[in-house]
């Protein structure tokens, strides 16, 4: 189709001074002034396909993902104002937009104002195995976060590599400030009730940790369980890092923080003790008229379980919702007078639904006021409305109220105007039970202008399907460039765990279970083979043209896929790879003990055996798929074997290597070439063209030099 070649057709990334590892990315630059025309010039476009630069540069509020986090805005004391930051990555500069806005809720087409702009990119840091905090590659949420009196917005803000909390005027032009100086970056913040000083949480012996690795590198590192080379070429802090809670004045001095103000930032409730709360009890709240609701697990003894909703009246009497319509609920909210609960839940069909629900006091049940397939993230109560940042499948993020009466909604601001404009693909979800009797589903994607009859090669995309459909988990693979060069996609949302997985009772019994006779990698083979039938059945599906990509978990379905069925002729994928040698090695000494205990086999005799169904490198002899691997520096040594035993037998793979990125990719250059280069390797395999820029001349070159690459004579650039 004509229509491919233009989404493609974006200007090479000329060399800039912001190069993906020097300082300049991580000082903050702000790179606003070359994106602020971006969406009056996507609105004059007479090309309105959506390419790998429109996705790579969608403008962001909170994380980029539709996975549960903190609310990305805050509201004015008075209810009457939000305020949130808005990030745009710039791929040409490797840097990121960032603005501070703050907008009325309830006025109508009101437009925000920039109270601060700048501030290097925030990363999140997580918890994995025996490291307490591995720095991500998705966003720190930034959450603004208003002074009792209304006329200051705190927020954190990366500045010379320090994350701090910054202070700026609500009126007036005065500029941002800094509000707290501790020798240590800022994890989260509240505002004392008298708004004169700041409470901060922040972890000093992560930095001290640091500094003891740092002098015993001069000599030298003993390999021990504080190494995992997938990170980092040298130890990684390891062992409890405290919370240190500090109350900061706005004069500058510093001291330690009571129970009570340690409260304000925790969000709990620092005389629990006197409450009559339940054992087990989550998100335990109270009303203003004396009643008092949680969420309860219906089976404690388990780790995983459905949920129900517990509310105490005033009185003392208790009632109880454990059915569908209450299980999965997730956040609770009482009205102002203490009246009605209301409560956001994950429902539906694999609980690939998003409900508000509405329980007045002296009602037997919750009533539905809302029901969608849309994302709703951070939301927050304001009068009788929930406010919410709302994304869905072709529909960027944007911040909208819900009326809590009748569920009908009102934009309060949209960072992606332009988004409209573009023809847009159609999205049908697929729903069914796996042969484990798992609820499943997947989105099948059709391209823009899909015409009765038409049969299009299609591209899996994994492993979850909420939300806006961007590039799958990780971000990897552009669902709507695909669409839009004549692809249809299946985004693949991955199932829950059979049922007698789920009745595990420890983490340790859990993933046990999942690795006997590799049970939950079976149970999702099937749910994909079953979503692939669903969509070859819709009558828009070339059977014979169809390719993977995975991510993380994604790229062990994959790996499982390829190996164990005929479906795919192409794979790519963001990670590599789960397999019997590179992948313990890269994760180090700590993750071989700890995959042994759940039943993995890393070098016993019997290894070969237990991997058989799972390795590449061991069928690398049957498997003769194309593959593309595009990983950070930080794990790249994961898939070595497989690139290895790949190449040994003359097979086609390719491994690129993106500098100074962890597990998640974060840097704005390497998305837009992740896109890219995703694309073009689909479009090579799967429809043999090829964009034939001189600046992808030496890539088409490798392409065209392996074994089962297209004829020369049916190749054409396009």
């Amino acid at each position: 189709m004509a229509q491919a070649a233009l989404p493609l057709a974006t200007p090479a990334i000329p060399a800039s001074p912001a190069s993906p590892t020097t300082p300049a990315t991580l000082a903050g630059l702000d790179s606003c002034a070359d994106l602020d025309g971006l969406d009056s010039q996507r609105k004059s476009r007479a090309d309105l396909h959506i390419g790998a630069l429109d996705l790579a540069t969608i403008a962001d509020i909170g994380r980029s993902d539709p996975y549960e986090s903190p609310s990305p805005f805050g509201l004015s004391p008075d209810g009457r104002q939000i305020a949130f930051v808005v990030r745009r990555a710039d791929p040409h500069t490797n840097t990121f937009c960032q603005k501070l806005m703050v907008m009325p809720v309830d006025a109508q087409r009101a437009l925000p104002r920039v109270l601060d702009r700048g501030g290097a990119f925030i990363r999140d840091t997580f918890q994995l195995r025996n490291f307490p905090a591995i720095a991500a590659g998705y966003a720190r949420v930034i959450t603004p976060k208003w002074s009792p009196d209304g006329r200051t917005i705190a927020f954190l803000k990366r500045v010379n590599e320090q994350t701090q909390v910054w202070g700026v005027q609500t009126i007036g032009k005065a500029a941002a400030r800094p509000l707290t100086a501790l020798p240590e970056d800022v994890d989260d913040f509240a505002w004392t009730p008298d708004g004169a000083r700041i409470v901060t949480a922040s972890r000093p012996a992560l930095g001290k940790a640091s500094a003891r690795i740092a002098e015993e590198a001069r000599s030298g590192f003993v390999f021990d369980d504080r190494f995992s080379p997938q990170f980092s070429d040298r130890p990684l802090p390891t062992g409890p890092m405290p919370v240190v809670y500090r109350v900061s004045k706005l004069d500058g001095a510093i001291r330690d923080a009571t129970a009570q103000e340690v409260a304000l930032v925790t969000r709990s409730n620092a005389d629990a003790g006197k409450l009559a709360i339940p054992a087990g009890a989550m998100g335990f709240t109270l009303s203003s008229a004396g009643a008092a609701a949680w969420i309860e697990s219906t089976a404690p003894a388990r780790l995983i379980a459905p949920t129900k909703l517990v509310m105490r009246m005033p009185g003392g009497s208790v009632l109880t919702c454990s059915t569908a319509t209450c299980d999965g609920a997730r956040h609770l909210w009482w009205s102002a007078d203490g009246r009605v609960l209301y409560t956001l839940q994950k429902t539906g069909w694999g609980q690939s639904q998003t409900a508000v629900l509405r329980w007045q006091i002296g009602a037997s049940k919750p009533e539905l006021v809302l029901v969608t397939q849309d994302a709703l993230i951070g939301c927050a109560l304001q009068a009788l409305h929930l406010v919410c940042a709302r994304e869905g499948a072709t529909q960027p993020r944007r911040l909208v109220s819900i009326d809590l009466v009748t569920g009908h909604e009102r934009t309060i601001f949209d960072p992606n105007p332009a988004w409209g404009s573009f023809h847009h693909a159609t999205v049908q979800r697929l729903r069914f039970r796996n042969a484990y009797g798992v609820q499943s589903y997947a989105d099948l994607v059709t391209p823009p202008g899909h015409k009765s009859g038409e049969k299009h090669p299609l591209v899996v995309v994994q492993y979850g399907s909420d939300g806006f459909l961007r590039g799958g988990t990780g971000d990897e693979v552009p669902v709507a460039v695909l669409a839009a060069n004549g692809f249809a996609v299946l985004s693949f949302a991955r199932p829950d765990f059979p049922a007698w997985v789920m009745e595990a009772t420890s983490e340790r019994d859990l993933r046990t279970r999942n690795r006997t006779d590799w049970l939950d990698r079976r149970s999702v083979q099937s749910s994909l083979e079953m979503a692939v039938a669903r969509a070859i059945a819709t009558g828009t599906v070339d059977a014979q043209r169809m390719g993977i990509s995975g991510f993380s978990d994604g790229t062990s379905t994959t790996q499982w896929a390829l190996i164990n069925s005929a479906l795919f002729k192409v794979a790519s994928l963001g990670a590599c790879c789960e397999d019997i040698m590179s992948y313990p090695l890269a994760a180090g000494p700590f993750f071989e003990r700890f995959g042994r205990d759940m039943g993995y086999r890393f070098f016993e005799e019997d290894a070969p055996a237990f991997w058989k169904p799972m390795s590449l490198v061991l069928n690398a002899d049957k498997v003769d798929v194309p593959i593309l691997i595009q990983t950070g520096d930080s794990e790249y040594e994961a898939g070595l074997d497989v690139v290895s035993a790949f190449r040994k037998r003359g097979k086609a793979v390719e491994l690129i290597v993106l500098d100074n990125e962890p597990h998640f990719k974060w840097q704005p250059a390497h998305r837009l070439a992740i896109y890219a280069r995703a694309v073009d390797w689909f479009r090579f395999w799967l429809l043999a063209k090829m964009d034939c820029s001189p600046a992808k001349q030496v890539q088409y070159e490798r392409w065209k030099a392996m074994r089962g690459a297209p004829d020369p004579t049916v190749l054409r650039c396009d």
